[in-house]
């Protein structure tokens, strides 16, 4: 299909354009055949600068191509101060907001991404440097001259978008004029199929400022005289310009494919050229560059151009250019298509040329026109020119929206830039192939929201209930899948287990708050012990989650066939009652479960860093740090449960008293079993003594409560079995555990290195539990998180009380069969995600099928950084490239004013100028003596220039070694006033 060469996925796209909120909106408006550019007021031409004489000039054309909220940023988002944003060149501003979004909208944010990506991007002309910025000599000689370079200057948008978006791949400024971003997908393309990229951004940019002006005609000029851009109709007389930007996301195809990205369309092949002199000037076209590139880009995607349906051309709407265009194409293309006749279409008479955005902008209507299988009508044509030869040329302009041309195999359309200076770039584009079909499970999954402030989660789960409402075709597994692995995790955050999309959106619709996770939180598992297993415990999850079925299969493998049958009843046949009160075939049973349930919470990437476990547990726990084998566990918990059947017949109970107060009522042969919680101690003994202890407790107002347990473990009762069982201990090895477990048996951890002999399994079967203690010191960590892995929620509540405040502690498992068990484990994991516990969520994926679905990008909070409209007179105008061209005329950069004769040098005096020059050079308003330089944004290069300003007004040199060690007001303050020469205090 490619002539050997890979096809090259599109998998993101974001973009602003005039007149529109989003792509949708974009969609519906080319479809629609609306014209999106503003003709302005004259009090907004004057509010702009444009000056009375301009404007009843009869050739002054008000009328631009405008963007909403170009002023507004979010800074604190990107990490850049306040000031920083302000001077910042809005069309860099544009492409970071663009490069997220279209990141988000493939589903690999830069945080989740091991691999490189790469940035192709331009933009225009800096309007706002020229008319906004350098006439606030104020600004200028408090900044410096290299922070408004780094914010203006073209090198730094590609670089700047690394930097802030984490990315390793090269980042590359592409300017090729009307051409660059098509540009910039070429190379990006190249780039991901040499091998320098795995994913590569490519667009660009153009916003011209002040917005609200117009240009004015001139005969035989490349502007529209009456504001309407006509593309290769009879009355076509020039263009208009527009603001814009655009970014798409590409991958190689097989990478895409793999990871189940949302594949929007193939670039199946692309070049780029120059016309060089062959032309009658610099600004000219030229037929033979035009159609040579195309031609190129053709041979590259191993394509007959018969099957290229439809063109989006550059299009710009004056009568040499289109013309020209039309010569090239059916020099290149010949004539093919249905009934040999292609459709030709521009989208400038939508939207203005974009400029350096314009290539990307056609590449998206493609794109979109591709995947709804429309072909998007071009506005403001009435009827061809008649000198344009269409006929000859197989093209057609199509002035309503029309079903894409239909000719038995994908569909094809190709899309072409060309740049003031002659660089021309052409894309071949394919419709994306059908995702494959596969069995869906509809069952619960998890979703996962998050933000940097409380605020950005809330409509983050509104735009999500919209979306979802306005999108039926996304499947639950596929939005729960893109929310967790194609997403950034923020400190704020909010997860819902839902049940299927009724059920997400119902839960969206409320008003639940989010939580703030900590930045390092400490896992810990807790294993339950015999009591907790009911029959067919299993079963949900042995059905559900491979991991789970896998270590059970394997583990029931390992027992003799006598033992193999009755456990697995016990782990899923609900009816196996009298199997699951046997402790020979409850216990290995439980702990196949709990073992099982770790290795698939292991797989997921839920790593604990504790382990606990409370009796029969406490195998689960040392086989999961490695301390066991899970056959050779396996293997004594079988032989343990053959020999306490053995035994003589026991009772136990749980009493809801401390351990001490318990101890005092203890009648002869019963003893304290288990110390599990401050006020929660459970005994066991002989039946006889248990019924007196609890008529001593019943006397003494203290409740008691029945353990289903016929044998009394943990007491003198298994004092016969010692030997027997010491046998079989010492038969198997011991190793060493790699993860700290809390031992049952002494309360206290067992570190990494450490073995436990035989004889500990020994005691913790024939002594009492000191879980209270145990849990206590599992708690005396940093931000602790305890998942219950087994049966019940036992543990959960032991581990609450050992807390003794607001632990998160959950369940991952219900306490009786039901249809439940998966939502408790995804429950589980969110408790853990929201406090703070990293998943891997590439890894946890309940269907195998789900893909990566586009859904509503992070919602940005945007603020107002902007420096107004210098006066008229500070500073030239700078016109757009698109209308009319020309050089911003720059000022000389102002001086930067001399230091005080006699500076003040008192503590207050150098404390309140250290605060001033960090409002001033971070835009902060909040800076206390307390406030931290770099937690408020700053940089080396604010560095040296506020150390540069304090040197100037209070004659002092602080190295800026010294500021990294005490970046706040005050640690400054004391550093200048320890290096004054004289102090004053």
């Amino acid at each position: 299909m490619t002539a050997g060469r890979e096809p090259i996925a599109v998998v993101g796209v974001a973009g602003r354009f005039p007149g529109v909120a989003g792509l949708d909106e974009l969609w519906d408006a080319l479809v629609e055949g609306r014209e999106l550019l503003t003709r302005f007021t004259p009090e907004q031409l004057a509010a702009a600068g444009v000056t009375e004489r301009e404007r009843d000039d009869v050739d002054y054309v008000p009328v631009r191509g405008t963007l909403d909220g170009i002023e507004d940023f979010d800074a604190a988002f990107f990490g850049l101060t306040p000031r920083e944003a302000m001077i910042t060149d809005p069309q860099h501003r544009l492409l970071l907001e663009c490069a997220w979004e279209a990141l988000e909208y493939a589903g690999h944010p830069p945080s989740r991404e091991p691999g490189r990506i790469g940035v192709f991007v331009g933009t225009g002309v800096n309007t706002y440097l020229a008319n906004h910025l350098l006439g606030r000599p104020d600004l200028l000689a408090e900044l410096g001259p290299l922070p408004i370079l780094i914010g203006n200057e073209k090198d730094h948008a590609a670089t700047r978008i690394a930097y802030r978006l984490g990315l390793r791949g090269a980042a590359i400024g592409v300017q090729t004029a009307c051409s660059t971003s098509l540009v910039a997908v070429h190379l990006a393309c190249e780039s991901l199929r040499s091998g320098d990229a795995d994913i590569a951004l490519a667009g660009g940019a153009t916003v011209s400022t002040p917005q609200q002006r117009g240009y004015r005609h001139e005969p035989n000029g490349i502007g529209a005289p009456d504001g309407h851009c006509r593309a290769f109709a009879a009355d076509a007389a020039g263009t208009v310009a527009g603001n814009g930007a655009g970014i798409v996301v590409l991958r190689r195809l097989r990478d895409a494919v793999a990871d189940g990205d949302p594949v929007l369309g193939l670039v199946l092949g692309s070049a780029v050229n120059n016309d060089g002199a062959a032309k009658v000037g610099y600004t000219a076209p030229g037929v033979a560059g035009q159609a040579e590139v195309i031609g190129m880009a053709l041979a590259r995607a191993g394509v007959d151009p018969a099957s290229v349906d439809v063109v989006e051309a550059h299009g710009t709407g004056t009568e040499i250019g289109d013309a020209i265009e039309v010569a090239g194409l059916g020099e290149a293309l010949g004539r093919g298509g249905p009934a040999g006749v292609r459709l030709l279409g521009s989208v400038k008479p939508n939207l203005g040329h974009l400029d350096a955005a314009a290539g990307i902008t056609g590449m998206i209507k493609m794109l979109l026109a591709l995947r709804h299988g429309i072909v998007p009508p071009t506005v403001n044509h009435d009827r061809p020119h008649p000198d344009i030869p269409f006929a000859e040329a197989g093209l057609r302009v199509n002035t309503t929206a029309e079903p894409w041309p239909a000719r038995g195999g994908p569909r094809r359309g190709c899309v072409s830039s060309f740049g003031i200076g002659g660089t021309n770039a052409h894309v071949v584009l394919q419709e994306a192939p059908p995702p494959p079909v596969t069995p869906r499970t509809a069952d619960a999954d998890l979703v996962v929201l998050s933000g940097r402030t409380p605020q950005a989660v809330r409509v983050a789960a509104r735009r999500l209930g919209d979306h979802l409402a306005n999108t039926p075709r996304w499947e639950l597994a596929d939005v729960a899948h893109t929310s967790r692995a194609g997403r950034t995790a923020w400190p704020i955050r909010r997860a819902i287990v839902a049940t299927d999309r009724a059920d997400l959106l119902r839960q969206l619709g409320t008003a639940a708050e989010p939580v703030t996770a900590p930045r390092r939180a400490t896992l810990a598992f807790a294993f339950p012990g015999q009591g907790s297993q009911f029959p067919g415990m299993a079963a949900g999850l042995h059905t559900r989650l491979p991991g789970v079925r896998e270590r059970i299969e394997t583990g029931l493998d390992a027992l003799p066939a006598g033992r193999a049958d009755p456990v697995r009843a016990v782990l899923l046949d609900p009816s196996a009652a009298a199997q699951a009160a046997r402790p020979s075939i409850a216990q290995p049973a439980l702990f196949l479960l709990e073992y099982a349930l770790g290795g698939q919470l292991l797989d997921w990437g839920l790593r604990p860093q504790r382990l606990i476990g409370h009796s029969v547990g406490e195998y689960a726990a040392f086989c999961l740090a490695g301390g066991l084998r899970p056959a050779d566990a396996l293997a004594l918990l079988t032989e343990r449960g053959r020999l306490v059947e053995r035994t003589p017949p026991g009772r136990m109970a749980a009493v809801l008293a401390g351990r001490d107060r318990v101890a005092a009522l203890l009648p002869p042969g019963v003893q304290v079993a288990a110390d599990n919680a401050p006020g929660v101690t459970v005994v066991s003994g002989p039946p006889a003594g248990v019924r007196e202890l609890s008529d001593r407790c019943a006397a003494a107002g203290i409740r008691v409560r029945p353990v289903p347990a016929a044998h009394g473990f943990h007491s003198r009762l298994l004092d016969s079995i010692r030997d027997d069982f010491r046998t079989a201990a010492a038969s198997v090895p011991h190793h060493p555990v790699t993860t700290t477990v809390l031992c049952g048996l002494t309360g206290q951890p067992v570190v990494e290195g450490t073995t436990r002999p035989a004889e500990h399994w020994v005691r913790q079967m024939c002594e009492p539990v000191r879980f209270r203690e145990a849990a206590a010191e599992l708690l005396a960590v940093r931000h602790p998180v305890v998942l219950e892995v087994g049966p019940g929620r036992a543990l959960t509540a032991l581990v609450r009380a050992a807390g003794g405040g607001p632990v998160p502690v959950a369940p991952t498992m219900p306490a009786t069969a039901g249809p439940d068990a998966l939502p408790v484990l995804l429950r589980a994991v969110a408790t853990a995600w929201t406090a703070g516990v990293e998943p891997d969520w590439a890894a946890f994926r309940l269907d195998p099928a789900a893909r990566r679905v586009p859904l509503p990008a992070y919602p940005f909070e945007r603020v107002r950084h902007w420096v107004d409209l210098t006066p008229p007179g500070a500073a030239a105008m700078v016109a757009d490239s698109a209308a009319v061209p020309a050089v911003p005329a720059v000022p000389a950069a102002p001086t930067a004013p001399t230091a005080p004769t006699e500076p003040e040098t008192s503590a207050a005096a150098v404390e309140r100028e250290i605060i001033a020059a960090w409002r001033d050079l971070l835009g902060a308003t909040d800076v206390v003596p307390e406030s931290d330089f770099f937690a408020l944004g700053g940089e080396s290069l604010v560095a040296v220039r506020m150390l540069s300003r304090l040197r100037q007004r209070c004659g002092v040199r602080v190295p800026l070694r010294i500021l990294a060690q005490d970046p706040t007001v005050r640690g400054l303050t004391r550093a200048a006033l320890d290096r004054l020469p004289a102090r004053v205090n």
